[in-house]
């Protein structure tokens, strides 16, 4: 039969339609709101039409390409996004580093931390910043490795913070007192340094730890934007990060720190001309050293001894041509170990006692960046840097970009008419130093002054808490700058013309005006030499004039020169 409400054929004895799930009267008629519930309808529409498909091995072929060809332009696409994207295809890279370029105060600088929280946020922002400039920067490969090395050598000093001082108290766990304790320690500090490379490592006992770098992540972060021989340098450390030595115990298999022996012997001597040779020279005698004097070694339990010995054997055969190998065969051969005065005579490397080249610096962290600053600041035409500015010493001289800035300090860019402040930073900080058009600066006794052509006067610039502010010099201050000159004050002259007796032979003299009244100008006539400022002059004769005008003024005033003890001219006043 058929169906009344969709014409589809059904069996004869259907109570309802498989299709649209219509009722037919029947006894079962209180069933029928039941059975025309949407979820029958469905239901039975999914049975059927399960019931009707054939199966297809070509569409199913096909659907399986196209599902692992998504997969794959899936996968493509990730690898796309995080290796161009976010590179050098559309220069993020090169837009972020530009910012600093425009401003490099937002230059990071490492700073003497006051809590472990502040350290690694700081390390964080320079590691980054460090990372992009060794990417993208145009600055030469020196001087890249030199800020580089500036980094290592800022890291080595985080060996002084121990839980005595900034790692007290920033991990909730009673003082260690023995390894296992020391262990759960470390890995609730790993949370926090793993982010920045940094690890903490146990000193003479348990219950004393501090930081040190871990050299997996130094590899990885830098590596690849530094030339090879430094990248396999780095990835020698990383491979060979763990500690191997407590006390006098080995913490690491004896073969394994045969192994490291073996490598870094090799990576020396394929590298004669490394950049860090002393440092891969000490690193290799310090190990050597501890393999050969290790309490495990001589220690009375037996197991210890054959341990080292099949070491000693294998090392023997793995690396045939080694210059360790008469060493490691007295050690082999001895039965009583080896005595300092032996390993000398037969340690073939030269070496540095002590680790002299890899031990940190005991002072506080310094800026990483100083050089990177300047170059930047070198490409920027707009800046003239002329004068610098040492808090430390209270002393002027002129800039030199090889000397590092210390926060207090601070440098003057010749602009137009005045000079810009910019501090240690290469911040343009809010002062400018404003005189006249022809005021000239120079350095005398490590103050810097300012000469004003027109005011004859000359002032000291003085800073105050990074303030600077002018202050005219006296007479009597002038006198102490020039000793040698004889000091004219203009202002004693009023409107009358000037004779001045000198001394035989030539003579220095200055013009000054202690009142800073505004004089026009001034010229020089006859025998006379001007000086390094236009109101300084040396007098070989009597035949010399000074002419000036005060501003205002409608006549112009002079004064010449006579020898003492000659014949005075028609003056009206004479001024020594």
């Amino acid at each position: 039969m058929f169906c009344p409400n969709c014409g589809k054929e059904i069996n004869d004895n259907s109570n309802f339609c498989l299709y649209c799930g219509h009722k037919f009267a029947d006894e079962n008629a209180e069933n029928e709101e039941i059975y025309s519930h949407s979820y029958y309808k469905d239901s039975y529409k999914k049975n059927v039409q399960h019931e009707n498909k054939e199966f297809s091995f070509v569409d199913t072929f096909f659907k399986g390409v196209a599902a692992m060809f998504i997969l794959i332009l899936c996968v493509f696409g990730f690898f796309f996004i995080k290796n161009y994207v976010a590179g050098d295809l559309f220069s993020f890279d090169k837009v972020n580093y530009e910012k600093y370029v425009e401003d490099p105060s937002l230059i990071p600088e490492l700073t003497q931390p006051e809590t472990l929280e502040g350290l690694i946020s700081n390390l964080k922002d320079v590691q980054n910043f460090l990372e992009l400039y060794l990417k993208v920067s145009d600055d030469d490969s020196e001087t890249k490795l030199e800020t580089f090395d500036r980094y290592r050598k800022e890291l080595l000093k985080l060996q002084n913070f121990n839980n005595t001082n900034i790692l007290n108290g920033d991990v909730q766990f009673r003082t260690p007192r023995t390894e296992k304790e020391f262990k759960k320690l470390q890995k609730q500090y790993s949370k926090i340094l793993d982010k920045v490379g940094l690890m903490i490592v146990a000193d003479e006992s348990y219950s004393k730890y501090h930081l040190e770098e871990d050299a997996r992540f130094t590899s990885r972060k830098f590596g690849k934007y530094l030339p090879d021989d430094i990248a396999k340098y780095l990835k020698l450390r990383a491979d060979n990060y763990k500690p191997c030595m407590y006390k006098d115990e080995l913490l690491i298999k004896p073969f394994d720190l045969a192994k490291r022996i073996a490598d870094y012997e090799t990576f020396m001597n394929e590298n004669k001309d490394f950049r860090y040779i002393d440092e891969v020279r000490d690193l290799l005698f310090s190990y050597t050293f501890v393999y050969a004097f290790t309490s495990d070694r001589t220690n009375v339990i037996y197991i210890n001894k054959k341990t080292f010995k099949k070491s000693d054997k294998k090392f023997m055969k793995k690396y045939p041509i080694s210059q360790l190998r008469e060493l490691v065969s007295h050690l082999l051969s001895s039965a009583n170990g080896i005595s300092s005065k032996q390993f000398d005579e037969m340690y073939p490397y030269e070496y540095q006692k002590g680790l002299d080249a890899i031990k940190p610096e005991k002072s506080e962290l310094s800026d990483i960046f100083t050089t990177v600053r300047k170059n930047i600041m070198k490409l920027r035409s707009d800046d003239n840097f002329e004068y610098m500015y040492i808090s430390s010493t209270d002393t002027w001289s002129a800039y030199d970009a090889s000397k590092p800035l210390k926060k207090g300090d601070f440098i003057l860019a010749h602009s137009g008419s005045g000079y810009e402040v910019y501090d240690y930073k290469y911040k343009k900080t809010n002062q400018t130093l404003q005189l006249e058009d022809n005021a000239k600066f120079f350095i005398k006794n490590n103050q810097l002054f300012a000469y004003s052509a027109n005011h004859l006067q000359i002032q000291v610039l003085e800073s105050s808490y990074g303030s600077f502010s002018f202050r005219t010099v006296s007479v009597k201050g002038i006198k102490k700058i020039f000793p040698d000159i004889l000091i004219i004050n203009i202002d004693t002259f009023g409107e009358y013309s000037v004779q001045i007796d000198k001394p035989v032979g030539p003579k220095t003299y200055m013009l000054i005006s202690t009142s800073g009244g505004n004089y026009e100008g001034y010229s020089l006539s006859g025998n006379m030499q001007p000086g390094e400022l236009s109101n300084i002059f040396t007098v070989s004769s009597d035949s010399a004039q000074v002419n000036w005008l005060p501003s205002g003024e409608g006549d112009s005033y002079h004064m010449y020169f006579v020898t003492q003890g000659g014949q005075p001219a028609n003056t009206e006043q004479t001024a020594e």
